[in-house]
């Protein structure tokens, strides 16, 4: 039986892949996914092994991390259920400390403590607190109806956003995690980001009065997320409006942001299980689809569907499986394949946390809770075998039910069949396997360069020391680069390619066009051929044509920030690296990270409905039936019964199809295509910051760099200042020697 061993290092992205103790070949499938996130491939990992290895017996010896470790399982049981195939699995956990954030902490600790001037910068603490400080965003999205708000209140244990329909979110408010806090503070700012109610307490009557402020547009929440563990990660909680309730259309931009986001932040998505099909889910359904076929995994594991309201079904007449295939079958229809599907009842568990955090509840939520058992006594309400859990988090959640069978805890075992500690522990096993290692390899990488640099240098001095050929080498060589940047003519051919570079985005604007016709095609397509309708009816066509025009609008908003500032920053990125070759490791370079003001460039003016009809509508008389006409009369018996058909007519007042054509979809249409045109005009001026922006780094390098070398001819055109130097950075050097060390083993497993 050949054994295969996969070792994945989350931290690197790293795989290492042996069959029988050899390495893979480069002409194997798997090599091009050396470096490649697990998730992006796992799905193809089994299906390669068997061609490869041309049987479907052998044994896999994964080494790595428990929640990567879980995904192997997974795709090894099914393949075994699915394709009678036999394959043995084994784990070698990862090594190392778990808590390596806090090992990070003290590492910069020491180093802002050390022996080298260079390493107690601001801007290399700046740095790495910028990358360790990093939000992680969760982002709630709903139709209307769906128990959002509820949802939410029971993942904080309080009554904090307002349920009622007459109060339903119409801002965004953000609550971000704050574990030592016992009451939830907030601020709101309007439209233009202007503070307009300062910071202060919250409960949900004062959450009420700011959402029913118009000029509120986003609630600034702090408190306790206490059952996500945050896993030293800057956790924010974002409610969002739904898709046809929101008051601008920058909300529905963010929106569109988040599920586009190449961060992959997390989005849940609540759905109303008495009523799947609206037409509000329809165009960020089609959205969220795009984003779940790119991306393996992971992009499949952000999007959580939450199925509310389970518990208003009566398990006599109808079961929790046929819900849930409804609501595959539904999703699929959209294009989602494959969801992550749980079943809640989000008021059941808010009620019980209220109750076990001591809130007192009204009499109808008291009935509610009195009603809890209903999840203990029937076997189909226990949620959490329906959850599509690891087996890992699945046994946590079923071990927590034996032990409050145990101490006869009815509340607690009722709390974890209500499906919302499933969607916590998927919330917490996404963090572990993506946000988390990211953030470690990020702040890493935020001070490993300025490190090693310093290592390097170390190493030259020790060289030059032993070598004294090379010093004089390397000292002629210093004063060569000092000649060459007191002429200054490399930075300036290097700016004046800078100020001839272009940023042609064309061909993807085209494609975005495409994307633009094809889909107002689509809209008009459902009343084409209908010659004139009713102004009722023209109405609804008018009302949903404007939503779906305004979802476009958003979708190809975000679409075009995405790939010019895509295109913007791979370009930027490009140039630094090029420059960072022109340097030769003889210093650090870094720069801040380029700033955009907000992507305004659309302005599709939709007026509303009745304004449109007004103006469309006229009177005409149409054919509404027949009428018998009587012709016979009383004094001649010969006659009677005769008489005839006639058509009777009524006045309608109707609107032309090609009148909504010619006055809503058209211009609609026109200015969404013109709108894609001026984004070249956009870029443009993104560019000239890019230009300025890199000018002045450039001149700042030539400085460093200036320093740099001066330092270094200095050290090589005198050995007695060279020796002296080492000498005093002996143990300098043991030091740096240890924290190197330390540091790689950071990310290793």
């Amino acid at each position: 039986m050949t054994e295969v061993f996969i070792r994945y290092n989350p931290y690197k992205v790293e795989t290492q892949i042996l069959y029988d103790n050899e390495e893979i070949s480069q002409e194997s499938q798997l090599a091009k996914f050396k470096n490649e996130r697990l998730q992006v491939w796992l799905d193809q990992l089994i299906d390669i092994l068997i061609d490869e290895l041309n049987e479907t017996e052998f044994q896999l010896v994964f080494q790595g991390t428990l929640p990567d470790y879980d995904d192997v399982t997974e795709a090894c049981e099914k393949y075994n259920q699915s394709k009678a195939a036999k394959i043995q699995l084994a784990h070698i956990p990862a090594e190392g400390k778990d808590d390596k954030i806090s090992e990070l902490t003290q590492l910069v600790h020491e180093m802002q403590h050390g022996p080298f001037e260079e390493l107690r910068s601001d801007a290399i603490k700046k740095n790495f607190e910028k990358a360790l400080s990093s939000d992680f965003e969760i982002a709630v999205i709903a139709t209307m109806s769906s128990g959002k708000s509820t949802l939410i209140n029971s993942l904080l244990g309080k009554e904090l956003m307002p349920s009622k329909q007459a109060a339903c979110t119409a801002t965004i408010a953000s609550i971000k995690n704050a574990p030592n806090r016992n009451e939830f503070i907030g601020r709101c700012y309007d439209l233009e980001g202007n503070e307009i109610e300062p910071l202060q307490p919250l409960d949900s009557d004062r959450m009420k009065e700011f959402n029913n402020n118009e000029e509120v547009s986003h609630i600034e929440i702090e408190g306790n997320i206490p059952y996500i563990s945050s896993k030293s990660m800057n956790l924010i909680l974002v409610d969002t409006p739904g898709p046809n309730n929101s008051r601008n259309s920058a909300h529905k931009d963010h929106t569109y942001r988040v599920i586009k986001n190449e961060s992959k932040p997390l989005v849940l998505y609540v759905l109303n299980s008495t009523q799947l099909s609206t037409d509000d889910d329809n165009n960020l359904l089609s959205i969220v689809a795009e984003q779940m076929k790119s991306g393996g995994k992971q992009s499949k594991d952000r999007f959580i569907f939450a199925v509310n309201k389970i518990d208003l079904f009566d398990p006599e007449r109808e079961t929790i499986e046929d819900t849930l295939k409804d609501v595959g079958d539904y999703l699929q229809d959209k294009g989602i394949m494959n969801p992550n599907i749980f079943p809640v009842s989000a008021e059941t568990a808010k009620l019980i946390r209220m109750d076990q955090n001591g809130d007192i509840l009204t009499r109808k939520q008291q009935q509610t809770l009195n009603a809890h058992d209903f999840f203990i006594e029937e076997p189909q309400m226990h949620l959490v075998k329906y959850a599509p859990l690891s087996n890992t988090k699945k046994r946590k959640l079923l071990s927590q039910i034996e032990q409050a069978r145990r101490i006869n805890d009815t509340y607690a075992e009722a709390l974890i069949h209500s499906g919302i500690p499933s969607i916590e522990e998927a919330i917490n096993e996404y963090l572990d396997k993506y946000a988390v290692t990211s953030k470690i390899t990020a702040a890493v990488n935020s001070f490993k360069d300025i490190v090693e640099g310093k290592k390097m240098e170390q190493q030259l001095q020790a060289q030059m020391s032993g070598n004294e050929e090379l010093r004089k080498n390397i000292n002629a060589q210093m004063k060569r680069i000092q000649e060459e940047i007191s002429k200054g003519q490399k930075a300036s051919a290097f700016k004046e390619r800078i100020n001839n570079k272009k940023y042609d985005v064309r061909a993807v604007m085209r494609r975005i066009e495409g994307k633009v016709h094809t889909k107002i095609d689509d809209f008009a397509a459902v009343f084409n051929n209908e010659g004139s309708i009713e102004v009722s009816r023209a109405n609804k066509i008018i009302s949903k044509l404007k939503e779906d025009i305004s979802s476009l609008q958003s979708d190809i908003k975000t679409d075009l920030e995405i790939i010019i500032l895509a295109t913007m920053q791979n370009d930027a990125d490009q140039l630094l690296e090029e420059y960072r070759s022109y340097v030769k490791d003889l210093i650090e370079v870094s720069g801040d990270s380029l700033q955009h003001d907000e992507f305004q460039i659309f302005a599709v003016d939709i007026p509303d409905a009745k304004m449109l009809v007004d103006n469309m509508k006229y009177n005409k008389s149409v054919a509404d039936g027949d009428r018998w006409v009587k012709t016979s009369t009383w004094w001649r018996p010969s006659t009677w019964g005769s008489g005839y058909y006639e058509t009777t007519y009524v006045t309608k007042t109707l609107v032309d199809v090609d009148r909504i054509a010619e006055e809503v979809i058209n211009p609609s249409k026109q200015d969404l295509l013109n709108n894609v045109n001026e984004a070249q005009a956009y870029l443009d001026n993104e560019v000239a910051k890019l230009k300025a922006f890199f000018n002045t780094e450039i001149n700042r390098l030539e400085e460093l760099l200036l320093l740099k070398v001066k330092e270094i001819e200095e050290l090589s055109g005198d050995s007695e200042i060279l020796n002296s130097r080492i000498q005093e950075d002996i143990e300098k050097s043991k030091w740096l020697h240890n924290f190197v060390g330390r540091l790689e083993r950071i990310l290793e497993i």
